[in-house]
């Protein structure tokens, strides 16, 4: 009877290794451990598939990253005026963030959120109020406000909504 340590050193399984080994595409590597998982090479093939999974979500991550024009627009709902915001977003590793106006002053927007690699985002909108008239029960100008953003980006486009009560839509493009 052939041990198994003697039936992984068999060419066929050597060549398979020899070929994947230092490549970068999960698909071999899970391949490689489909037809062997037992191997002689298998924990050297979990190891490079976990390594280069890693980096396929780092670099699908990285598709994001750069300047983004966005634009928020809440129409006339509920008593306020509708307003038209334009903003500069930055995206570094899926992490978008944007900011209009200084912090904590009155007419202020800041978007945070993290884009997933397959584009859907979760974007967190807070700020001051600037023109009492832009809001629904005309809270101060000054008065803190926060709205959650659902989002979902392309290479090049990004559509959102903000969730709850007031309508507003987030459009942003590269």
């Amino acid at each position: 009877m052939i041990s198994i340590h003697e039936y992984d050193l068999k060419p066929s399984r050597g060549l398979f290794w020899m070929s994947i080994k230092d490549g970068a595409d999960p698909a071999a590597f899970e391949a490689y451990l489909k037809q062997y998982p037992q191997g002689t090479f298998s924990a050297l093939a979990r190891q490079r598939l976990a390594s280069v999974s890693q980096q396929a979500r780092a670099a699908d991550l990285r598709r994001f990253d750069g300047a983004w024009n966005v634009t928020v627009q809440c129409p006339a709902h509920l008593g306020a005026t509708g307003y038209v915001i334009r903003l500069l977003a930055q995206v570094k590793d899926g992490a978008l963030a944007a900011q209009q106006g200084a912090v904590a002053q009155a007419g202020s927007l800041t978007l945070n959120g993290k884009i997933q690699p397959h584009g859907k985002a979760s974007i967190d909108a807070y700020g001051m109020v600037g023109d009492p008239k832009n809001t629904a029960n005309r809270l101060s100008s000054g008065t803190p406000y926060a709205y959650r953003v659902d989002a979902l980006f392309d290479d090049a486009r990004g559509v959102g909504n903000r969730t709850g009560v007031r309508p507003c839509s987030l459009t942003f493009v590269r």
